[in-house]
């Protein structure tokens, strides 16, 4: 039996989907959060981040995992963390770029102000409801791509 191309790249390989879901929310955390922290916390910004690295994490789960009907669920909780991890990143620059820290040791040695000043200054029922968007996102183009 002769298997096509476009059948053989739908075979479901959900640990290099999983793979690459984590890498992108990760990433798009690092890069979104960055940017976040350097520009500022104005609130409204999270949207954009939320949209973003909820449809990066679909994406890369939707196309390097194939046919695997549940990579489209992992891409809820995997959006939902990189959204919370840009935030947390955000914070951290921004902290660190008003005091004398770095932003790796403000994130790494000082979480603890850092989860404060995120939970205290940033967090608001707003960005819950762009959690809930990232997860949505991520599991509709996950489950749209493989399809």
């Amino acid at each position: 039996m002769i298997v096509s191309a476009s059948s053989a790249a739908q075979a479901a390989r959900p640990a290099r989907g999983l793979a690459a879901g984590i890498a992108a929310a990760l990433l798009g955390a690092l890069v979104f959060g960055f940017i976040q922290g350097k520009i500022g916390h104005r609130g409204q910004e999270v949207g954009y981040w939320a949209l973003c690295i909820g449809l990066l994490t679909g994406a890369a789960l939707g196309k390097l995992g194939g046919r695997a009907p549940l990579l489209a669920l992992v891409g809820i909780p995997l959006a939902v963390v990189g959204v919370s991890l840009a935030q947390l990143i955000g914070a951290a620059v921004l902290m660190g770029d008003e005091s004398s820290w770095p932003t790796t040791d403000t994130l790494t040695e000082h979480f603890g102000l850092v989860a404060d000043y995120w939970r205290d200054h940033i967090l608001g029922r707003n960005d819950i409801t762009f959690y809930a968007v990232a997860g949505a996102e991520s599991y509709l183009v996950a489950k749209r791509i493989a399809e």
